[in-house]
């Protein structure tokens, strides 16, 4: 029998570690991190700012290393990285405070994982292009029920907005005729307000610091995000089972079906499938609430601060359409001018301004840099809006801009970045698109937008002040909302019946 010594055998053991030790040093990544500040704390309000800021200072790609955070300032980057490279940044990583507040209701917000694609198989199902059609009726009446709110109640503005983002949504899915002023509406509306906060890094530094917090009881001098996750928690529960249940109800009494009602009779029973259809429901609802709002309430707005683009918007209605009747989706594109409107609008006032964080599931290497495994990746869309290589003076409303390119403002809806990037796009664009294009068109068509007056007559300066959280959009503003003339408000009122 032949034995090894103990020397020699270490030895080769210790020849055989250098040999993998250089090995794997050659193959681990030598590339630099991309630069970026250190910082205490991440900002909290108007954050979109302030990165565009640190963009300036450090170039498109911004990297806060002790936070594994990076933060893309232009449209080249997050489509290179986000959309071609989408199998390595389709992750989410959310915040603590955001899972116990029980964000993950929203698809949006879900890591990438097979219970995701399963979730997000029924939603494309549900909004894919190729049905969208399905809901313009809906659409049709929403928007109709819109704009007889607003020259009824013209002071009533966003409160016609909320009804108009949530109506077509409860309608289209659970077959619901919901005002923004039903209670269950209205604690959809709260929870959504208590929960886009947790979304935004740093705005709980208590829980990510001390995450063992969350045992302790609300009293507790520190402690008082607790209450806010216990309130989450309900609003939640009633956000998911109550117009669920009003659906199926109505399905089992014969007072009408729906979409909801319809995939709950053919799941009965099972419990899985029942909670992939109770989120798309609830996914829907919740992630329409403040997006359809922002748009439509920012568009209304630039248009009191432009008058000049409302006239030409509603000159083109007047020579295409002409003044009998209301506009349709077969109008849009023979509509340039109220497409650049729309696109302007949101190429301005993105919804949610720093899009929603991607996250990488290994290391990468862009630009001679390395990105690591786990970063954080957050598309700063309001930085790539106003991006002055792309657009020339990229603060100013100018609609005109999408007339003057070779390929005019009908472009693919991929090319609206408020929409997202990538395998985490919103997948309920289309739906969004339709709903958004209509209300700008019909309210051109048929009202006059602008500051009011005092008693003397004079124009009274309105706020331009937006949010500055998670969500961008306008804050209450004072206008005066108007037919354009009789036959206009006949046509309005004529949608009653």
């Amino acid at each position: 029998m032949t034995y090894i010594s103990a020397m020699p055998f270490a030895s080769l053991i210790a020849a055989l570690a250098l040999v993998y030790f250089v090995l794997r040093r050659k193959r681990r990544p030598t590339l630099p991190y991309p630069p970026g500040p250190k910082v205490a704390t991440m900002p909290t309000y108007d954050a979109w700012v302030e990165y565009r800021n640190w963009g300036r200072e450090y170039g498109e790609l911004v990297y806060i290393q002790d936070r594994n955070i990076l933060i893309l300032n232009t449209s080249r980057a997050a489509i290179d990285l986000l959309e071609k490279r989408a199998r390595i940044y389709s992750d989410r990583r959310t915040t603590r405070m955001t899972k116990l507040c029980g964000g993950d209701i929203n698809l949006a917000f879900v890591p990438y994982s097979d219970s995701w694609r399963r979730k997000r198989k029924l939603f494309q199902q549900t909004f894919r292009q190729s049905a969208i059609n399905r809901f313009n009726g809906i659409q049709y009446n929403k928007v109709h029920e819109f704009l007889r709110g607003l020259i009824i109640t013209p002071d009533k503005l966003m409160q016609h907005c909320m009804t108009l983002s949530q109506g077509i949504i409860f309608s289209a899915l659970y077959g619901l005729d919901v005002d923004s002023e039903d209670p269950f509406a209205q604690e959809a509306v709260e929870f959504v307000e208590e929960l886009l906060p947790t979304f935004v890094p740093g705005s709980f530094p208590i829980i990510e610091q001390f995450p063992w917090l969350r045992f302790m009881p609300s009293w507790l001098p520190g402690c008082g995000f607790k209450r806010i996750i216990d309130q989450c928690l309900r609003q939640r529960e009633n956000a998911i089972n109550i117009p669920f249940d009003m659906a199926v109800e109505n399905l089992k009494t014969g007072k009408g079906t729906s979409i909801i009602a319809g995939l709950a009779n053919k799941y009965e029973g099972n419990l899985a499938e029942i909670e992939i259809v109770k989120a798309m429901g609830t996914g829907s609802h919740l992630g329409a609430t403040d997006t359809t709002v922002a748009a439509i309430s920012s568009f209304i707005l630039t248009m009191i601060l432009h008058p000049n683009a409302q006239a030409k918007g509603q000159e083109e209605i007047d020579r295409v359409i002409g003044r009998d009747r209301l506009p349709t989706f077969d109008d849009r594109q023979s509509l340039p001018y109220v497409e650049a409107i729309y696109r302007e609008v949101l190429r301005l006032h993105p919804p949610l301004p720093q899009g929603v964080e991607h996250t990488s599931i290994e290391d990468d290497f862009y630009h001679g840099y390395h990105i690591p495994k786990g970063c954080s990746v957050t598309p700063n869309i309001w930085a790539m809006n106003r991006d002055p290589d792309v657009y020339a003076r990229p603060d100013d409303f100018l609609p005109e801009r999408f007339l003057d390119t070779p390929t005019g403002p009908f472009t693919n809806i991929g090319d609206i970045h408020a929409f997202g990037f990538g395998r985490r796009v919103c997948v309920g664009r289309y739906m969004a698109d339709n709903a958004v294009w209509l209300s700008i068109a019909s309210v051109l068509a048929t009202l006059n937008l602008t500051k009011p007056k005092d008693k003397e007559g004079n124009e009274i300066d309105i706020s331009e002040e937006f949010s500055h959280c998670f969500a961008r959009y306008p804050k209450p503003y004072q206008c005066t909302i108007t037919p354009r003339a009789p036959y206009a408000e006949k046509l309005i009122l004529a949608t009653a019946s």
